[in-house]
């Protein structure tokens, strides 16, 4: 689980062990619904005595909600609206922030995505566009709501392409990078952290008014991998399901069988 540091797993036995992680929600300002973390899960052949090094993201930095939010391990920063995106959670064999590992990626075994933070239009949650995870972050909205001169509700529209890939990040909004989210100011969204961080809002063609996009997840060093994207349904930490994973971010290896 979430401690704000780089937890280490030495494997007690040589075998096949599975390995799940979980990214972290998107924190935000104002009424708005938190964007969830993704979640990546497969096989791994471990060594007896191999040392894991884990970092699990921390919940996006909330202005309302909750006053435990780090936005660690990637997520953006908004200084302006005290909010932030959610940080991912990773497992690599070499000790470090993700993105503190972008000389040595071939270290990193997997990676779950963290959710953006909520933009200016926040009071309307017409989906949960920013999740994080997926070989693609969900990115922000492409139209948002904002009052008019007459004090009414009216919607525009605005670029979208704002989640991380798994070759790097989209190309509107303000840039993220390896391992981390885009930052923003005034009323944008934040990136969640990920493989490749999503991007906030505020630039690059992509208006204040909405989300900053998701982190991207990554099985490269997993076999019998998924990722699978904060939008969707997948294994809870605790058992039984969930639909986006709204919380710190979690990690668990569990052995599977012996080598042969």
């Amino acid at each position: 689980r979430h401690t704000g540091s780089v937890q280490e797993f030495t494997a007690p036995i040589s075998g096949d062990y599975k390995l799940e992680v979980w990214g972290a929600q998107g924190g935000g300002w104002g009424g708005h619904e938190n964007a969830p973390g993704g979640y990546t899960s497969g096989w791994r052949n471990i060594s007896k005595d191999q040392i894991l090094y884990i970092v699990c993201g921390g919940k996006g930095i909330d202005q309302n909600y909750y006053d435990d939010g780090t936005s660690y391990n990637g997520g953006g920063i908004n200084e302006d609206s005290n909010a932030g995106g959610g940080g991912a959670t990773h497992i690599a064999t070499a000790t470090g922030l993700l993105r503190e590992l972008i000389d040595n990626k071939v270290s990193v075994i997997c990676v779950a995505g963290g959710g953006g933070s909520n933009g200016g239009w926040a009071d309307f949650n017409l989906s949960k566009f920013q999740s994080g995870g997926g070989e693609v972050g969900l990115g922000s909205p492409t139209h948002y709501w904002y009052w008019d001169e007459n004090g009414e509700a009216a919607m525009s529209t605005t670029k979208g392409d704002t989640g991380g890939t798994q070759t790097g990040c989209g190309p509107d909004g303000i840039q993220g990078g390896f391992g981390f989210g885009g930052n923003s100011y005034e009323g944008g969204g934040c990136g969640g952290g990920g493989w490749y961080g999503g991007n906030g809002s505020g630039e690059g063609g992509v208006s204040t008014m909405t989300h900053g996009g998701g982190g991207s997840g990554y099985i490269g060093g997993l076999t019998n991998a998924t990722t699978i994207d904060g939008g969707k349904t997948f294994p809870r930490p605790g058992g039984g399901t969930e639909q986006g994973h709204r919380d710190h971010g979690y990690a668990i290896i569990s052995w599977i069988s012996p080598s042969l």
